[in-house]
């Protein structure tokens, strides 16, 4: 089985990342770390503006991957909504969990807004761990 485990960088994720591998570790399961972006179509042909987002992400993750240590971890890098993108990749890997990081929204912005980590645990089947920044 895999950890699914949302990661764009940010102090949040890192977090996320660093129990994910923790959890691994004791549960003798591999990572998969997902960057996973929407495409912000706002008009017009945004082609460039997706492949750099697409090799932000690229990079983001090869920056995981250099953390891993002993624990086996894959990488994903999708255009589709985050949330969304977590939800598919933990369903193609059958993971026993999602593991994403917070900032600490307040609960009404995170709702208004639609925050990741609320969004995961509405919709998702699978259990979800929400890891605060810090």
């Amino acid at each position: 089985m895999s950890i699914v485990v949302g990661y764009d960088g940010t102090d949040g994720a890192r977090a996320a990342y660093a129990e994910a591998l923790r959890l691994a570790g004791r549960l003798e399961e591999d990572v998969l770390v997902v960057f996973s972006f929407e495409s912000p179509r706002l008009g017009g042909e945004l082609h460039d503006l997706d492949e750099a987002i697409r090799e932000r992400g690229q990079a983001v993750v090869a920056e995981a991957l250099a953390g891993a240590g002993a624990i086996a971890v894959s990488t994903q890098v999708r255009m589709q909504d985050p949330a969304e993108g977590l939800l598919a990749a933990a369903e193609e890997v059958d993971a026993s969990m999602i593991v994403v990081g917070s900032h600490g929204e307040r609960p009404l912005k995170s709702v208004l807004v639609g925050a990741t980590p609320t969004r995961l645990l509405h919709l998702s089947a699978r259990p979800v761990l929400v890891v605060r920044a810090g």
